[in-house]
């Protein structure tokens, strides 16, 4: 997360918080991060950064050991004081556990008194239509901590805002046109964008999985037992859902999602970068590449799409407003890159 115009707030995995001046390529570990469950896709995940008033907040989301065998998503606030994380304040504990290593959701999204956070299925497909759990879904939350009751569906629980997600792993907030921008991992095939319209109060805000999906089952069969409870249908507004406004077949290994302003391509519409991991064979389908598009608020479509071979997996991606300029978290190599205007 962007702290200054040069440094940066970022985590790792294993449970770390480190300060990076960008430009000078000095790294800084800063204390007071919690314990994490580092355990396959689990760990010190998304960090956001809300300055005011002279006061920073930072936002950690991060797997919690709940006992010795079971994590949970869970999301903390503190205060940032002398490169250290204080006043430790718990905002958020998924009541879904698992022994599960995969899918926890865990992006992060600030908007006026509200915190956004994506939640992961944890591997439980099922689960994602069951809104007595919190797993499959995005929840909102009050950052001060105190109860709030999102009424999305009937009899659920109070912090979902939207349901039928599989693994949400990239959250953008644009305050704007009030729309929150998702990417979320398919699973054979089926990567999605999702717009979230945070001005609709009259529909619910279902995203299908796992009755629908445009991808398939891993290692599916014509007669496939798993297909009773997730169908994974071909179509999302024939269930009843809201469609993907982008859907990937294969697979990119989706990642972050970020809004790069008009002056980065000259360009008068809305516009986002998309990052992308998958395997470094099918770089041509996307994958190791960062996917550009334009954004039609009014119909609510993607126009312009664009393709930027990277050759490294894009884990995270965020823009630099003082250097007009994309940073780039690539796991490939454990390295830095920067993406700029051509002159």
């Amino acid at each position: 997360s962007i702290l200054n115009k040069e440094e940066i707030l970022l985590t790792q995995r294993s449970g770390k918080v480190y300060k990076l001046n960008i430009f000078k390529k000095k790294l800084f570990e800063i204390t007071g991060a919690p314990e994490v469950f580092n355990s396959g896709q689990g760990g010190l995940l998304d960090i956001e950064i809300e300055q005011k008033n002279k006061r920073i907040k930072v936002y950690l989301c991060f797997s919690k050991k709940v006992n010795k065998s079971q994590s949970a998503t869970a999301i903390n606030s503190y205060d940032f004081i002398n490169d250290k994380l204080k006043n430790k304040k718990s905002l958020f504990v998924s009541n879904k556990t698992s022994s599960s290593s995969r899918h926890f959701g865990c992006r992060l999204a600030i908007k006026n008194d509200h915190i956004y956070a994506t939640i992961g299925d944890r591997g439980s497909r099922n689960t994602a239509q069951n809104f007595k759990n919190h797993s499959g879904s995005v929840v909102k939350l009050l950052k001060n901590g105190t109860y709030f009751d999102n009424k999305a569906f009937k009899s659920s629980l109070p912090e979902i805002y939207s349901a039928g997600h599989r693994n949400p792993q990239g959250l953008y907030m644009n305050n704007q046109i009030n729309k929150l921008f998702s990417t979320e991992h398919g699973p054979d095939g089926g990567d999605e964008i999702n717009v979230i319209d945070l001005s609709i109060t009259n529909a619910t805000p279902n995203y299908g999985w796992p009755i629908s999906s445009y991808g398939d089952h891993y290692h599916q069969e014509k007669d496939d037992s798993r297909l009773d409870l997730s169908p994974l249908e071909k179509s999302h507004k024939k269930k009843g859902f809201i469609e993907p406004i982008k859907y990937f077949v294969p697979s990119v290994g989706i990642s972050e999602i970020t809004e790069i302003p008009k002056k980065f391509t000259n360009s008068n519409n809305l516009q986002f970068i998309v990052g992308t991991m998958g395997t470094a064979k099918k770089i041509k389908d996307g994958m190791l590449s960062l996917y550009f598009f334009e954004y039609d608020n009014s119909n609510n479509k993607i126009k312009n799409e664009k393709l930027i071979p990277i050759k490294s997996r894009v884990r995270d991606i965020k823009y630099l407003s003082k250097h007009n300029s994309v940073v780039m978290f690539l796991e490939t190599n454990s390295t830095l890159g920067i993406l700029k205007q051509k002159n």
